[in-house]
């Protein structure tokens, strides 16, 4: 080598090691014998194999030389490299060496990265403990809305699991990454969070398990009150209504509860309402206040349209709080993922009617589990759980009205990852 050469490139700082493709070191400068704590002596005339077996301890670093020189190709490579009880990191990079046109060996530059790539696993360190307190808060979340209403907890522990399973079905087949990112961390975070917002809605709408809730026992207490006025007030037709209000109970107790009522139903309650009671002062009153007439004439369900109303909030809350949090990086869009489960394809969804082009892959996947659990609970207060067959024909339904994507569903079917077991 040039004489002028071999001193510039002695006097770099990055370590340069010169080899033939027999695998015999030519040149080595300082930087890189210091780089592999080993005399410049040493390693000029050796070959790599040999360095290899001397230096066991370093096979990755060496073998990714005698790959280098085997295939002739150029490498960029970082790998550890161990002297005595400490470690480094080694940045090598190699590239041919071309004499009278013919490519004749190797120069491979040597990088400390030591303190780079320490910062680099520091920074990871620290961002899996961010993630890990983000984690810790959505549990801490979770919790609390367990304690406001046990089925919602519950509710979000099945959706994750069956996410998990369903994307767990898609890696295995290849698919993944062509619907959503190979990281499914962010996602699954966005389940956990995406009905944070019922913290902020009232347990007495939000777990109303009839239609009166809590002001049955209202009603109930002004029959009683009706009965015991008539028995003191002796009149004649006294016995035919107190037979009036008891079968005005049995018929309230009976519908205050159920899933469905019919037409024939609604009209009996529609009369009974209109039934006098006496009060303790003696005065009449009916015996369902327009309120109580409205809530026990609820065609299907428990909640009047107000109080549905104040449930469907949930999802503006849900985005209100996720607001107040820095989402960046593969997690900006955890708080539009969570927010919009309640949006449906043809735009009639809430709590922006978006239409199908602005909902993403993942919370299509997300209202579609979403629904699937809603139907198949077993701990709802307000109605029995449906068989998984049914929950499908529901959502198979709405995807042949466009609510849902029928393809992911079809795909979430196929996968089994919606059984409990």
């Amino acid at each position: 080598m040039d004489k002028l050469y071999a001193e510039i490139i002695n006097s770099m700082s990055e370590g340069v090691i010169v080899t033939l493709f027999d695998g015999k070191i030519s040149f080595c400068n300082e930087a890189a014998a210091a780089a592999l704590s080993c005399p410049r002596e040493k390693l000029i005339g050796s070959s790599v194999a040999k360095l290899m077996s001397e230096f066991e301890e370093n096979d990755a670093f060496f073998e990714l030389v005698l790959d280098a020189i085997y295939t002739k190709e150029k490498v960029s490579k970082t790998v550890p490299f161990f002297v005595d009880d400490d470690m480094k990191y080694l940045r090598v990079t190699t590239s041919l060496m071309s004499e009278n046109g013919t490519n004749s060996g190797l120069v491979i530059v040597i990088s400390d990265e030591t303190d780079e790539v320490q910062l680099f696993i520091s920074n990871k360190r620290l961002a899996k403990q961010v993630i890990d307190l983000m984690d810790s808060f959505v549990e801490v979340m979770v919790t609390e809305i367990e304690e406001k209403s046990t089925y919602n907890a519950n509710h979000t522990k099945s959706m994750v699991r069956y996410a998990t399973n369903y994307l767990e079905y898609l890696r295995e087949k290849g698919k993944l990454t062509d619907f959503t990112s190979e990281d499914t961390h962010p996602f699954l975070m966005s389940i956990w969070l995406h009905d944070i917002g019922k913290l902020l809605v009232p347990p007495e709408v939000l777990d109303k398990p009839t239609r009166l809730g809590s002001g049955l026992s209202d009603v109930l207490h002004r029959i009683e009150i009706a009965k015991l006025m008539l028995r003191i007030s002796l009149d004649v037709d006294t016995e035919e209504r107190l037979c009036e209000l008891d079968a005005a109970k049995e018929l309230i107790l009976s519908c205050n509860a159920a899933g469905f009522l019919d037409e024939d139903k609604l009209s009996q309650l529609r009369n009974a309402a209109k039934i006098s009671c006496l009060t303790s002062d003696g005065m009449s009153t009916p015996l369902l206040n327009d309120d109580e007439l409205e809530k026990m004439t609820i065609v299907r369900g428990t909640l009047t349209a107000d109080e549905r109303k104040i449930v469907e909030s949930h999802v503006t809350f849900t985005r209100a709080l996720l607001s107040k949090m820095a989402f960046h990086g593969v997690y900006e869009n955890v708080p539009q993922w969570a927010a919009g489960h309640h949006e449906l394809l043809d735009g009639s969804g809430y709590p922006d009617k978006l239409s199908a082009e602005s909902i993403p892959w993942e919370t299509r996947l997300l209202t579609i589990v979403d629904v699937y659990d809603a139907l198949t609970a077993e701990d709802r207060p307000y109605k029995p759980p449906l068989p998984p067959e049914k929950a499908f024909a529901i959502l198979r339904d709405m995807a042949a009205q466009g609510k849902v994507d029928s393809n992911i569903l079809e795909s979430f079917f196929n996968s089994g990852a919606w059984k409990r077991e």
